[in-house]
């Protein structure tokens, strides 16, 4: 897997560039909205690195190598969970440091869990109808789930009175949900794959 890993690393980061300019202007703002936003733009990440290997009939290519179909799928969410975290990291990194010197207020160690949480969310709901039925048709479903996820996590969080009226807080439940919709998510991925 470390080799499929690898080759998807590769292939995204010739595409970063430009991403990666957005996303230190972005993390520069203290602000909980930036940090959801990123990491869970992150989580689509694989969906790329799906289309690439589309475009160039790779997935048939490594129909024929010593690759099996749990390496295939588990190679896609591990990239999505190494995107998010390292998203993660440099969000927290740039905004504590923005807001010790121009602010005095550190960012809040919850917003960067359930801004990970989220994305493995979005990820484990999106990626087993990206995975059966390519890219292109799957990008409806995918819509759908992130301006679901989004305004969920918008409401959630700017809504200080929801948030701790729960009868646990969101920080202990969010990781409770992304492990349930992941171990849900990789069986069905597995099963749903197909060579396109």
């Amino acid at each position: 897997m470390k080799a499929l890993l690898l080759k998807d690393l590769y292939v995204i980061w010739k595409q970063m560039g430009i991403f990666l300019v957005v996303v230190l202007a972005m993390s520069l703002v203290n602000s909980t909205f930036n940090c959801v936003f990123l990491v869970v733009w992150c989580s689509m990440l694989p969906y790329t690195s799906i289309a690439y290997d589309g475009q160039s009939h790779w997935d048939q290519l490594a129909a024929m190598m010593p690759y099996s179909k749990r390496d295939i799928v588990l190679s896609k969410y591990v990239l999505g969970w190494l995107c998010m975290a390292v998203m993660g990291a440099i969000c927290t990194v740039m905004q504590t440091v923005v807001g010790r010197f121009l602010s005095g207020e550190a960012t809040e160690g919850g917003i960067l869990l359930i801004s990970l949480c989220l994305g493995m969310i979005s990820l484990a709901i999106t990626l087993p109808a990206v995975l059966r039925f390519g890219v292109e048709r799957g990008r409806m479903i995918f819509l759908v789930v992130i301006f679901g996820v989004a305004a969920l996590a918008g409401i959630a969080l700017d809504a200080t009175d929801l948030r701790f009226s729960l009868p646990m807080p969101l920080e202990a439940l969010m990781p409770a949900a992304a492990v349930v919709a992941t171990a849900v998510s990789i069986p069905l991925s597995m099963k749903l794959y197909r060579v396109n």
